[in-house]
This record gives structure tokens, C-alpha cells and sequence, in this order.
């Protein structure tokens, strides 16, 4: 104790001065602190020590007719920078590299965008020289293949805004056919190899918020616009939630490369993507301040009352993870795997370089936004008609028997 007094005070000197006497305890208690639990290797014994140099601590203030709450405060603040300096540094660290990441796919994501669209326009190019027929089938196929890569050109809001927008003007059927538009572009934009939770819940809250805006200027058809974009989404998220357990299905007992690894692990974050959607409901009717606020709540009630289709399916994916848990063979990842899914079970409930968009890319976004939503537009429409005529078909068949 006598020597850990002496240190103290040498590092505090005679100084009488409040604040500079305050700033020499916290470095006192910082410095030996620090060298005192730099020998100890477990955080348990690391605790025990701080908190028993600052009872020694204060008992010097004490001795030295210098207690009081400022100089214990200043005992406090030295003793825990000692213990945590090196965790904060590293929390940081990380977090200036999670900065400099998002910047840098930023950066990827517009390079990607430029790749595609320059493609898009050979493409193009080459339908405009060709043959009539050749040109009429161009033009559909890269309307279809583009409605696929929404997310990646960077005009999904914008496509999406042009098939509702299109749907209300035309004025029939608006609830059914919002809704299958939305649930064909939420598929096409969400499914395939590069299926995940993440991606799919920024496609949603994209297309719902765009939904929001649209219905609160077009008040008198809010409810269905709402509607239909709502079962449209939920609906897209189940049928691409549909494609990847059947891959997982088919994923071997043993994980062999790291395709196969990703889609085991993405179907842990799969699971809960029902309550994930729910809270994106919620998110966008407390921000909602129109119309929309309202019609989203009573969706909610009616989605947290009732057994959906999402639900469904996700809970089928979790079974389906736990019967190829079963059958997996031992190894480090699917040990790794299997603790993370019992710990998911258990808890379930650069400068940024931003490329400046110019008048031509403006009119660029504009022109595909509209065409691809009609051809969206279209396509459900076409569903829709081919789904009356269908159900007419069977009701007089019916009637003829």
C-alpha cells in the first residue's frame, strides 16, 4: 500500500490548483492502473483489481485531506480508461473500417451500375440495326432481364413509382394487380444465388416507401395501393424464401465449398424474416404522417392476427435447417453452424466517391424507370386477365356438368 501511496502521489505532486489537481489524479489512477492489470490475463481478475485499486485510491485522497466528489470522480474516470483504452481503441478501429467499407462499396456498387448499363445500351444499340422481329424480342428480353437487376442499376424506387402510378391511372382491378406486380418485382429483384435477409429487407423498404408516398397522394385508392404492395411484397419474399429451400434441400451432407456454407448460414438470418417484415410495416407507419399511417396499422393487425403465407414458409425453413443439421457430417464449420443456430434459436424474437448524376443520367433513370414499370405493369395485368378468364372457364365447365 506504501508504495503504490508514494507512486500516486508523486505522479499528483504538490499541486493546489483544482483543476490541474484533478487532471493529475485521473492521470495517477490511468498510468498505474494500467501497469498493474497488464499482468493479469483474465477480464474476471482484471475487473476485481480496478475495483480494488480505487478503494486504495480514495483512501489516499482520504489521507491526504483531498476527498471529495470531483477527486474521486477524477479516481473513477482514470481507473476505467485504464481497463477499457484498449477496447475503445479497437471498437474504433472497426468502426473507421466499417466507414471506410460502405464507402468503398458505394464505390463498387456504382461501377457495377455503369458496367451493366453500358451493356444495356450495346444491347440496345443492337436492337435499334436489326431485323423487326429480332427488335420486338430485344426489346421484351431486356425489359425482363432489367427488371431482374433493379436493385444493382439503381432505379428500383423509380420503376416501382411508374408500375403503380400506371396501375392507378388505368383504374381497374388496382389492389390485384399492385399486388402482383410488387410480388413479381420483389422476386426477381431478391432471388437466385445472391438471395439474403439484408438485401431483401432494403428491396421492401424501398418499394413500401415509394407505396407510401404514392397512396398518400392518391388518397381515395390508398387503401388499395397499400394493400396490394403490402400481400405484393410479403408474397415475393415467400416465393423466393420457396426457391431457397428447395436448394437447401438439395445442399449435400457434407459442406464442401463456400456456396454451399453461405446458404446453410443465410437461412439462420431467413428465419425471423417474418417478424423482420412486420417491423418494417411498423417503421413505415410511425414515419408516416398522410393517409398512409392509419391503413398500414389496420394491415398490421390484420398480418399479426392471422397465420400468413410468410410465415408459414419461414418456419418451414427452420425445420428444414434442423432436419439437415441432423444429417450434416462433422467438421469445423458445421460444428460452428450448429452453435450459431442454437444461439439463434434461443434468442429468436476512401473519400466517398458518390459519381455526380448529370442531365443525361437523369433522363436515362426516367426513361427506364417508365418503360420497365409499364412492362411490369403489363405482365400483371396479362396474369390477372389470364387468371379471370381462367376462373369464367372453369365456372361455366361447372355449369355445363
Amino acid at each position: 500500500m506504501q508504495n503504490l501511496k508514494d507512486e500516486f502521489l508523486n505522479i499528483i505532486g504538490n499541486e493546489k490548483e483544482v483543476e490541474k489537481l484533478e487532471k493529475n489524479i485521473k492521470t495517477a489512477c490511468y498510468k498505474i492502473t494500467k501497469k498493474k492489470i497488464s499482468r493479469l490475463k483474465k477480464s474476471d481478475n482484471k475487473k476485481r483489481k480496478v475495483v480494488e485499486l480505487i478503494k486504495s485510491y480514495i483512501e489516499i485522497l482520504k489521507s491526504e485531506n483531498i476527498e471529495n466528489i470531483s477527486t474521486i470522480s477524477s479516481v473513477i474516470d482514470g481507473s476505467i480508461k485504464a481497463i477499457s483504452y484498449e477496447k475503445e481503441s479497437e471498437i474504433y478501429k472497426k468502426i473507421s473500417l466499417v466507414a471506410r467499407l460502405n464507402q468503398e462499396i458505394e464505390v463498387e456498387k456504382n461501377e457495377l451500375k455503369d458496367n451493366l448499363q453500358d451493356i444495356y445500351k450495346g444491347i440496345e444499340n443492337f436492337s435499334n440495326s436489326t431485323d423487326k422481329q429480332t427488335s420486338f424480342f430485344l426489346e421484351k428480353a431486356i425489359s425482363d432481364t432489367k427488371l431482374k437487376q433493379l436493385l444493382l442499376l439503381g432505379i428500383l424506387k423509380e420503376t416501382t413509382e411508374e408500375a403503380i402510378i400506371t396501375t392507378v391511372e388505368n383504374q381497374k382491378n388496382i389492389q390485384d394487380v399492385t399486388q402482383a406486380i410488387i410480388q413479381n418485382l420483389v422476386f426477381q429483384t431478391i432471388q437466385g444465388d445472391d438471395f439474403s435477409k439484408d438485401k431483401t429487407l432494403e428491396v421492401a423498404k424501398t418499394i413500401l416507401s415509394t407505396a407510401v408516398n404514392i397512396a398518400d397522394e392518391y388518397q381515395a385508392v390508398a387503401k388499395e395501393i397499400l394493400k396490394g404492395t403490402t400481400l405484393g411484397i410479403k408474397n415475393g419474399i415467400a416465393n423466393a424464401i420457396k426457391e431457397f429451400n428447395k436448394n437447401l434441400q438439395f445442399l449435400p451432407d457434407e459442406i464442401r465449398d463456400q456456396k454451399e456454407e453461405k446458404i446453410l448460414f443465410e437461412g439462420l438470418n431467413i428465419i425471423d424474416l417474418n417478424s423482420d417484415f412486420l417491423a418494417l410495416l411498423k417503421d413505415a407507419s410511425k414515419d408516416s404522417v398522410g393517409i398512409s399511417k392509419d391503413i398500414l396499422e389496420d394491415i398490421i393487425l390484420e398480418l399479426n392476427s392471422s397465420a400468413t403465407k410468410l410465415m408459414r414458409i419461414t418456419t418451414d425453413t427452420k425445420e428444414s435447417i434442423l432436419r439437415k443439421v441432423e444429417k450434416l457430417k462433422e467438421s469445423p464449420k458445421v460444428n460452428e453452424f450448429r452453435k450459431k443456430l442454437s444461439a439463434k434459436l434461443s434468442n429468436l424474437q476512401i473519400e466517398k466517391k458518390i459519381k455526380k448524376i448529370n442531365k443525361e443520367d437523369i433522363e436515362q433513370v426516367a426513361k427506364d424507370s417508365k418503360k420497365l414499370g409499364l412492362r411490369a405493369w403489363e405482365v400483371a395485368k396479362n396474369a390477372i386477365e389470364g387468371a379471370i378468364k381462367s376462373t369464367k372457364k372453369q365456372d361455366k365447365d361447372g355449369d355445363k356438368e
